[in-house]
């Protein structure tokens, strides 16, 4: 209790509050971190069984230093949103490890997993922006020339009259690139093999066919929201720019979970 009173001491409760908010959630790519928790919880659930098995071990010094060196690092964690979900559930991760040993195994990854789809994006945003953006502007604007759309590029910009006589510019910046999506991608990945194992060498290649799928998809939600602003406007521009993400993603993560699902029944080869 005293460190869950610790833990919440520099807690913005205001900005926790309207964290909470479903605007902030489904705003500006908040639904990826919360969609990966609630898959993540769902896991833990899942494999109840093998975790309560790994709890009847006795820990050792590796998951009692394991488990302090996490609660340890949750105070390093910004007591902010979306950070402060984080923060405690690494602090309960951490105390779980020092007491349950390798029970706490599986709750560790998950709490990995959340961890990435909150840090990655922030990473490329941070460090990586121009570079990240132009993995998609580059073949964004290929595919434009390929059409043969009167839609101009110049660097991360592209600008178009729309059909109101308006000029339009529409700037991807690193986030607009996918980060977000990647890192979903990644954590649900880890969850598959960790459900449905593969020996490395069969999940790499499916792993980077993912990634690729990933990527495309991304490409070409870019492509939809700049075509939706040439033809018909920025109103529709806005509208594809917060509804894509919601169509794309899972239709394209659902076609790769098939081809996963039949990659794991084929046979090994000698």
């Amino acid at each position: 209790m005293l460190l869950i009173m610790l833990l919440f001491s520099r807690a913005n409760w205001a900005e926790l509050t309207g964290a909470l908010s479903i605007g902030y959630i489904f705003g500006s790519y908040h639904t990826a971190p919360w969609g990966v928790l609630a898959l993540a919880i769902l896991m833990v659930y899942a494999k109840r069984k093998q975790v309560w098995v790994d709890m009847k071990l006795m820990p050792t010094p590796v998951f009692i230093a394991s488990g302090l060196m996490i609660a340890v690092l949750a105070f390093f964690v910004p007591a902010t949103a979306p950070f402060l979900m984080l923060r405690l559930l690494a602090t309960c991760a951490g105390a779980f490890a020092i007491f349950f040993g390798p029970g706490a195994m599986i709750p560790v990854a998950m709490l990995g997993a959340y961890a990435f789809t909150i840090y990655f994006p922030l990473l490329v945003e941070t460090y990586l922006d121009a570079g990240y953006a132009s993995t998609s502007v580059l073949p964004v604007a290929w595919l434009l020339r390929l059409i043969g759309l009167h839609i101009a590029v110049n660097g991360q910009v592209f600008q178009f009259m729309a059909p109101s006589g308006k000029l339009m510019s529409v700037m991807v910046a690193g986030a607009c690139a996918g980060p977000a999506t990647m890192a979903v991608f990644v954590s649900i990945f880890m969850f598959m093999v960790l459900d449905l194992p593969l020996p490395w060498q069969r999940a790499v290649p499916i792993f980077l066919f993912g990634v690729a799928g990933t990527w495309l998809q991304n490409v070409i939600r870019i492509v939809i929201i700049l075509c939706s602003g040439l033809f018909w406007g920025e109103k529709a521009l806005w509208t594809a720019h917060f509804w894509t993400i919601y169509a794309l993603f899972p239709i394209w993560y659902l076609l790769f979970a098939m081809v996963y699902f039949q990659y794991v029944q084929k046979p090994a080869v000698a």
